[in-house]
């Protein structure tokens, strides 16, 4: 694996997620990154992004979502900053899979599933910018 960072910014729009896709899938592939990593890290950041798209803000016109991607030894760390409502996404709850489909509170898949694609996820509030920090070990 070759030490490296790409940086991208997306408008916030749902159709740009493939090009997000592509570029880490890019990225991945000239850093020499294990697809298994890949594919996990790549899965996460569309989950992320999407719902930052789809819920951070008032209106998504105008607005802009930054993920950056970069090697660190042994992990992948991937970032993503927005601008949109404050939002700590790991303060939703678990869901309870045990539970009917029907009687389940709605929400928390996507970020149980991004809980268990990563080895370690962070959040912190930065003056306006939700960033949302996700770490997975490749070797």
């Amino acid at each position: 694996m070759h030490e490296g960072s790409i940086t991208i910014r997306l408008p916030a729009d749902v159709r740009e997620i493939e090009r997000l896709n592509r570029l880490v899938r890019q990225f991945g592939e000239l850093h020499e990154i294990p697809t298994r990593a890949l594919y996990a890290v790549n899965l996460a950041l569309d989950e992320v992004v999407t719902n930052v798209v789809l819920y951070g803000f008032e209106t998504s016109a105008g607005q802009v979502v930054a993920v950056r991607v970069e090697t660190a030894g042994d992990d992948l760390h991937s970032e993503v900053v927005d601008g949109g409502r404050e939002f700590n996404p790991l303060t939703v709850p678990v869901p309870d899979l045990t539970v009917a489909l029907e009687e389940r509170a709605l929400g928390g898949l996507g970020i149980q599933l991004v809980r268990s694609l990563m080895d370690r996820v962070e959040y912190r509030r930065d003056g306006a910018k939700n960033v949302l920090t996700m770490r997975k070990r490749i070797r």
